[in-house]
């Protein structure tokens, strides 16, 4: 059992959910979903957080700073959500973040600014901030009051989102600029897809032997099924024909070693576990 402590009038914490060491919850209402992980040091502030399934919230995130437990401090956050390493989140007003979505290590959601004099000119500002379906925001992008992010958008790294940003968008800068518009999602044919997983397994092919694992067989049936046939295991299948993708059989250590490097590599599998690697040889003692 993990070391964290936790105050709330109403707390949901699925058991196959994991929470780190030193982590500090303070919420009125705090709610998580299946197969959530919350890294070590982590700080949620606020009065309602509610997460979906697959939240993964890497170390050093926190959620809080700056009146966040007023009636609007609620953060809504969908499935499959990816929160890393240092991240603010301020929800003195609302913050929602979609399904699919990314906030990238120390990236930055203020939904209030203000120090300056008012009274003398000097600007604030107070808002909600919303983020769609299947966003990106990479490491240092930060993200101010007032602003809507819509599904389908990938924004550069070290940008300041000040504005609205329409669906489907390629945004960056300070402050944001549309750099194009209708970009995503883009339809890719099977030979494409293809040609992407293949460059995928053969680096993780290659990151097993640096591992000192070499105790399987790979092949595809078709263009979008792939067998992974682990020593002693047996045969793991991989189907990559829509999403949802999905992976069945025998899941055995390299075959969710494998999920979980798609996953790094921007193809996620959900079965219901934990994503998880193996160790190279030589750390196994």
């Amino acid at each position: 059992m993990s070391n964290f402590s936790i105050n709330a009038k109403k707390a949901i914490i699925p058991d196959s959910s994991r929470i780190g060491e030193n982590v500090k919850i303070n919420c009125e209402h705090f709610e998580i979903g299946e197969n959530t992980f919350i890294g070590d040091n982590v700080r949620i502030n606020c009065r309602k957080f509610v997460a979906g399934s697959y939240l993964y919230m890497t170390e050093g995130v926190e959620v809080g700073r700056g009146g966040c437990f007023g009636p609007r401090s609620n953060v809504i956050i969908g499935n499959n959500v990816g929160i890393f390493e240092s991240a603010i989140l301020n929800p003195s007003e609302s913050i929602s973040i979609g399904d699919n979505s990314g906030i990238g290590g120390e990236g930055m959601i203020w939904t209030h600014g203000a120090w300056l004099d008012v009274l003398s000119g000097f600007p604030s500002s107070f808002g909600p901030v919303k983020i769609g379906n299947n966003v990106w925001l990479p490491a240092r992008t930060i993200v101010l009051p007032n602003s809507e992010i819509g599904d389908n958008c990938v924004i550069s790294v070290n940008s300041v989102v000040n504005r609205n940003l329409p669906a489907g968008c390629l945004a960056g800068g300070n402050p944001v600029t549309i750099i194009k518009e209708g970009v995503y999602p883009r339809s890719l044919n099977s030979r494409q897809k293809r040609d992407i997983i293949d460059d995928i397994i053969s680096d993780w092919v290659d990151l097993l032997k640096n591992k000192s694992h070499d105790e399987f067989e790979i092949r595809f049936e078709g263009d979008l099924e792939l067998r992974l046939e682990e020593t002693g295991v047996g045969i793991a299948v991989f189907n990559f024909e829509s999403p949802p993708y999905s992976a069945s059989g025998e899941m055995g250590d390299l075959a969710e070693d494998l999920r979980d490097y798609l996953r790094r590599r921007g193809i996620k599998i959900y079965t219901g576990g934990d994503f998880r690697s193996i160790l190279p040889r030589y750390m196994d003692n």
